[in-house]
Parts: C-alpha cells; sequence; structure tokens
C-alpha cells in the first residue's frame, strides 16, 4: 500500500527532529539561528537571513558582479533557479553542502517506477513552454536594467512592474506542474521507497550508490531537457522528505537575482564568497557611494519582508497541492504570484538605480581596482592560454582560494580544509575540517596520500576519484591546466 503524502512528511520530520542535521529554521522577517556560525559560506548565502546585514551584502556583491561584467555574465543562472519553492536550498544548508542536486536527482529517478517516471516526464513536458517563455520575460527585464546602467535612461516602472507580474506568473505555472507531479511521486511511494528517502534526508552521500549507477533520460523527453528533468527528481526529493519551513529558505540574493552574480558564483569554480567580495567592494567605494546601498537598503528591506510575506502565502497554496488539492486556489496562487513580481521588480529597480548612481560616480583608479578585484575571483579563459606555466598555475588557484583561501590564511568555517601542509599527508585528514564519507573511504584509513599523482586524478574529476565528494568544482579538464596548477600548489603549499 502506497505511503499518503502527509505519512512521509512526518517521518522524516521526526527522524530529523532527533538527529544532529535537524535545525531551526529562522523566520522570513531576518529572524537569526544560532545553530551555524554566521562567518560561514552556508550561513551567508543559505541560512535564509533577511536582516539589514544580509540585504546589504547581498546587494553589494551584485552590484560588483553587475559594474565589473557584462550583459553576457546576467544571463546566467544555475539549473533549479526557477521555480524555487521546494526546500532544496535549506536541503543544502543543513547537510553542510553534503547534499549534491544531481546525485540525489539520479537517485530518485533509480528508485522511480514506471508510474512514477511518467508523472515527472508529464511536469518537464507541460513546463517546457511556460519556461522557455519565463526566459524571454527574463531577457526583456534584463534589457531594460542593463540600459539603465549603461545610458542613464530612466527605468519606465509601469513596464517593469508589468514584466515582472508575467515573469512571477510563469514561474508560479511552472511550479504549479510540479508540485502536482511531486504530490502524484509522493502518493505512489512504496514503504521501500519510502525508507530510502528517509536514509537519504540523514545522510544525503547515502544517494551516491544510487545516483551513480544511472542517468536521468526519458524517450519522450528530448535530450536538451533531461537535465532539467533531472532537477525536478531533486526537488521532488527535498520536497517531499522536508518540512514546510525549509520551503521558506531562499539565497540570499533573491529576490531581483538579475546582476550577474551567478556568473561569477560559476567562474570562480563556485569558490566565490559573497561575503567576501561584498567587503571588497565596499572598500573601494567611498562614502557616497557606500551611502547609495545604504539608502537602498533601507527602501528595500521593507519591501523584501513584504515578498516573503507574500512568498510564504504562496508556498500554503502549494501545500495545498500536496496535502489538499481540492482547496487549491488558482485564483489566489495567481494574485500572490502577481504579487511577488511587483514587489521583486520594485527590488530590481531600487537596486539598479543605486548602482547606476556609484557607477557614475566611480573615478578611473576605482574602475581599474574592482576590475582586477573580479579577476582575483574569476578565470578568464581566453588570458590563460598567453601564460606560461608557473604564471597559469597562479592564476588558476583563483580557483581553489575561494574555499580554501591563500597559504596561511585558512580559518574555521571555510568552504574547504587547510592546504598548508598538504603534500604528503593522508588524504581527509587536516585538522578542523568535517570531510565527507566519500572522501575518508579514499584515504583508506590514511595508507592513500596526497601526491602529485593522486592529486591530478582528483583535480581531473572529483566525484570520480571520490563519488559523493561534497566538493562542487567540476575539475580542470586539460592536463596542462591541472599540471600548472600541481606546480603551483607544490611550491606555494
Amino acid at each position: 500500500m502506497p505511503i499518503r503524502a502527509l505519512s512521509l512528511s512526518v517521518v522524516v520530520w521526526c527522524v530529523l527532529s532527533n538527529s544532529s542535521v535537524a535545525q531551526d529554521n529562522p523566520r522570513g522577517d531576518g529572524g537569526r539561528n544560532d545553530a551555524k556560525d554566521t562567518d560561514t559560506w552556508s550561513a551567508e548565502e543559505y541560512s535564509g537571513l533577511r536582516g539589514e546585514k544580509e540585504i546589504q551584502t547581498a546587494m553589494a556583491s551584485k552590484g560588483f558582479a553587475w559594474i565589473t561584467g557584462s550583459p553576457a555574465d546576467n544571463e546566467k543562472l544555475s539549473i533549479g533557479k526557477n521555480a524555487q519553492f521546494f526546500g532544496f536550498v535549506a536541503l543544502r544548508y543543513q547537510s553542510g553542502r553534503a547534499a549534491n542536486r544531481g546525485t540525489l536527482g539520479r537517485a530518485m529517478f533509480s528508485i522511480a517506477t514506471e508510474k512514477q517516471r511518467d508523472v515527472m516526464a508529464d511536469a518537464v513536458l507541460n513546463e517546457i513552454g511556460p519556461l522557455n517563455e519565463w526566459w524571454a520575460v527574463r531577457e526583456e527585464i534584463l534589457s531594460v536594467l542593463e540600459d539603465h546602467l549603461y545610458t542613464g535612461t530612466p527605468i519606465d516602472e509601469a513596464s517593469l512592474v508589468e514584466l515582472g507580474e508575467r515573469y512571477s506568473l510563469l514561474n508560479s505555472e511552472v511550479a504549479i506542474y510540479e508540485a502536482r507531479a511531486y504530490a502524484a511521486f509522493e502518493d505512489l511511494l512504496s514503504r521501500d521507497q519510502a525508507s530510502l528517502i528517509t536514509n537519504w534526508r540523514l545522510n544525503p552521500e547515502a544517494a551516491d550508490e544510487y545516483g551513480r549507477r544511472v542517468r536521468v533520460e526519458d524517450e519522450r523527453v528530448e535530450d536538451d531537457n533531461w537535465k532539467l528533468l533531472e532537477d525536478l527528481y531533486a526537488k521532488c526529493f527535498s520536497w517531499i522528505s522536508g518540512r514546510r519551513a525549509d520551503n521558506e529558505i531562499i539565497p540570499i540574493g533573491q529576490p531581483a537575482q538579475l546582476f550577474g552574480f551567478v556568473s561569477i558564483r560559476h567562474k570562480s569554480g563556485r569558490g566565490a564568497n559573497r561575503g567576501d567580495i561584498a567587503k571588497d567592494f565596499y572598500r573601494v567605494l567611498d562614502s557616497s557611494q557606500r551611502a547609495f546601498i545604504n539608502r537602498a537598503v533601507k527602501e528595500q528591506t521593507p519591501l523584501v519582508r513584504q515578498f516573503l510575506k507574500a512568498r510564504h502565502l504562496y508556498l500554503n497554496q502549494l501545500e495545498m497541492l500536496r496535502f489538499a488539492s481540492d482547496e487549491f486556489d488558482r485564483s489566489q496562487a495567481d494574485e500572490l504570484a502577481r504579487r511577488m513580481g511587483q514587489l521583486e521588480m520594485a527590488i530590481a529597480k531600487i537596486e539598479a538605480e543605486a548602482y547606476q548612481e556609484i557607477r557614475a560616480t566611480m573615478s578611473d583608479e576605482q574602475l581599474l581596482t574592482v576590475m582586477n578585484l573580479r579577476d582575483e575571483y574569476v578565470v578568464d579563459e581566453s588570458q590563460l592560454a598567453k601564460l606560461d606555466t608557473q604564471e597559469r598555475g597562479a592564476t588558476l588557484s583563483v580557483l581553489c582560494a575561494g574555499c580554501h583561501g591563500t597559504p596561511g590564511t585558512w580559518r574555521a568555517g571555510m568552504i574547504g580544509p587547510d592546504l598548508d601542509g598538504f603534500w604528503g599527508r593522508p588524504i581527509a585528514s587536516a585538522p578542523g575540517f568535517e570531510y565527507s564519507d566519500a572522501l575518508r573511504a579514499v584515504s583508506d584509513n590514511g595508507d592513500k596520500r596526497w601526491t602529485a599523482q593522486s592529486l591530478d586524478a582528483f583535480l581531473a574529476n572529483p566525484r570520480a576519484f571520490a563519488p559523493g565528494t561534497k566538493m562542487e568544482f567540476q575539475g580542470f579538464l586539460t592536463p596542462d591546466d591541472r599540471r600548472a596548477i600541481i606546480e603551483y600548489l607544490e611550491t606555494e603549499y
């Protein structure tokens, strides 16, 4: 007999509540959570805190990204950034980054029955149209904002709000397709499936045993959309295994994730720290330029709270699709989505105007400084080809420093372990760092050590070297890059 939606939610919640994994999620109105060190990457990015300090950090980091980037950078978004209502962000936070979207998506696919796979494939097929339109509307929004930054053209607020409403309604349409699919998937769960899902919530690394066996694919879905299908399975996992409060948590850069910070995150190998970038940017600005951000923070803080309140009510409607589908009110959901779109564009306008004021008053020296700062966080592949091995290694080290620090600068709470003295050290043995079970397994009780050979294998493909590792970096694809970074690490550490 299948386990109903509420049953699995209660089972997982009870287990988590008595586990070290459990967290009391902070309120969207800026409530604090002392369970995590707020200086850590997880807390800065994903804790859900929304006081003025967090909004200021988000604004400064987005302003830096937009002013130093290009329109192409603003277009960059990761899989999963649309319809972000299903608790995966909280899962990442609670698991200390051990929860990997791809691994969990593939694991869920591997245990799904044919009926459950049909449900998920139908959801993808239904949402492709509105999702493509969502991207097109986002392009129009970006065009309005970028025109303001580069030319100073005043933002037509009415037009921007109209675009925002459409943007949010399309996002809602996608979310509703997904919520219906996840609820149907959950209603079809067997007890064995529910047991596996409960275990994976407690220990996301355990999903790797299933996730590495398969690739998410479906003959009815074009292969270009298989990654989207994988993402739906991952969000289905986080929604049906999590708590209602988990869905409230969104990254610090939202709302108004329109200013290119995601591109910096990608180009830095996911090592760019939002808090560090915000501090660096602030140091470059003079007092009048900082005042533009401070004023904008004051203006948008009540709007952010209104946005989170509307989002909370919208989440209630999605929960109806899971627990009481007859009570779901599509007209109310649409009205809440429209309200979220209005608020998001109001916030985006405040931010864009502040960034344009800063950009217009920056001296040539300030502009050069911030562009050089960007180079310290990201790698320009076109420039790498011009460098010798030593220079190439030093440049590529930017991708390591964001998580591990530069030589002698590591501190507790960093994303990665301390690299100082790691040559010849047993794998997964740096003090003060909680390694994944995957990397500890590779260390083979301390018998396997870091050498040029083992490091080359690791840097070529971290997830192949240690399936289930928490390290998000995808690896250096070329032998030349690996040789350059290994020589640099050997010299500096």
